[in-house]
């Protein structure tokens, strides 16, 4: 039995070997980091004759000179080859992703920021050393009379009214609804929670809700943009 048991190992090791040495015949050569984003193809939890693309996952740890180890969003770690990784690229639906360098949207601003501004510190912040006391005081009365410029308290600007004439008896089209991508959901909520606190936005119960687009900007933070269409009702 002993002598059986070895020549088992024996041939089992060999067959190993070439099946691993088939397998990586067609292997692609790709090259991933540590910490780098990915996805892979793994038997689907319902169906273990199918595989899906599951996602995205983190590269944690290389395994020469076809493998890598790849931890998942529940935690889980996978040892996968390199035929079943494929590099995560973050796509959107309904969410368009630019970059700041397009010029088509303009400049983007960041949104404001709610830290007040007390104008009393402002003076002591800023070098007035070559000022006479006249002018200093002169100024810093200045600054307290216009105090409200200088917190991060939005409010609506006085501008006049855009009226806008629409076409009687128009048939209003109803915009597809799309889904904001898991991805970018928190983000996206994130980005919606602050607009709400500022007052710059309120909530809405209309059954049209027209899509935005998500700006990426150079620091890793992201804009929002609206995409409203009216030449359809003009």
């Amino acid at each position: 039995m002993e002598k059986t048991a070895e020549k088992a190992s024996l041939v089992a090791a060999d067959k190993q070997k070439s099946y691993s040495e088939y397998f990586n015949k067609r292997s692609s050569v790709r090259a991933f980091n540590i910490g780098e984003q990915v996805v892979l193809l793994i038997p689907d939890s319902s169906n273990k004759l199918y595989a899906r693309w599951t996602g995205p996952g983190e590269i944690v740890e290389y395994h020469p000179p076809h493998s890598y180890k790849v931890r998942l969003a529940d935690g889980t770690v996978r040892h996968v080859h390199v035929n079943k990784i494929r590099k995560y690229y973050p796509r959107s639906l309904a969410v368009g992703v630019i970059f700041e360098e397009d010029h088509d949207f303009g400049e983007i601003n960041p949104t404001p920021n709610t830290s007040d501004v007390d104008s009393r510190e402002l003076c002591e912040k800023i070098d007035l050393n070559h000022l006479r006391d006249e002018q200093r005081n002169e100024l810093c009365g200045l600054l307290f009379r216009h105090k409200e410029l200088f917190t991060g308290k939005m409010k609506v600007t006085k501008v006049g009214a855009h009226r806008i004439r629409l076409k009687p008896d128009a048939e209003r089209k109803k915009p597809f609804v799309y889904r904001i991508p898991e991805a970018l959901k928190d983000k996206v909520d994130e980005q919606i929670d602050e607009l709400l606190a500022l007052d710059l936005i309120e909530e809405s119960d209309a059954e049209i809700a027209y899509p935005i687009v998500c700006v990426n900007k150079k620091d890793g933070s992201m804009r929002l943009l609206p995409c409203i269409e009216r030449r359809d009702c003009l």
